[in-house]
């Protein structure tokens, strides 16, 4: 097997042509905070976690952030299609700190580390 020199590592990010990216923002924030690069690319898809598990599969850090109807999937390359790491529900209306550490998160499946939370009622907002 031959190494390629010219792949990217990247966290792939699908969301929705009719989403917008001003609704990710904090996510995005989340994975710059970590340092883990990332590249955002409009695909239609039903759900949010087969974006994901979509990007997952193309990423070469093997992680995919999917974006689909106001909902948010983490996904990782070697778990079943249908189960996300996390996902977040109504994500226009979501505190910013949730959907930052939810960024952070995709990192931190990167690096290996262990994960914030993202349940509101661990959270100080």
């Amino acid at each position: 097997m031959e190494l390629d020199l010219n792949v990217r590592p990247i966290v792939l990010i699908y969301f929705s042509k009719t989403a917008s990216t001003d609704d990710i923002q904090y996510i995005l924030y989340g994975l710059e905070e970590e340092k883990i690069p990332f590249v955002i690319e409009q695909k239609d898809f039903p759900t949010a976690t087969e974006a994901a598990y979509a990007a997952a599969n193309t990423s070469s850090l093997n992680v995919g952030i999917g974006y689909v109807n106001n909902e948010a999937a983490l996904h990782y390359k070697n778990l079943a299609p249908e189960t996300p790491y996390q996902s977040i529900q109504r994500v226009v209306t979501c505190p910013p700190l949730i959907l930052k550490s939810f960024g952070g998160n995709a990192a931190r499946l990167v690096k290996g580390v262990p994960f914030k939370s993202i349940d509101p009622m661990e959270v100080k907002i």
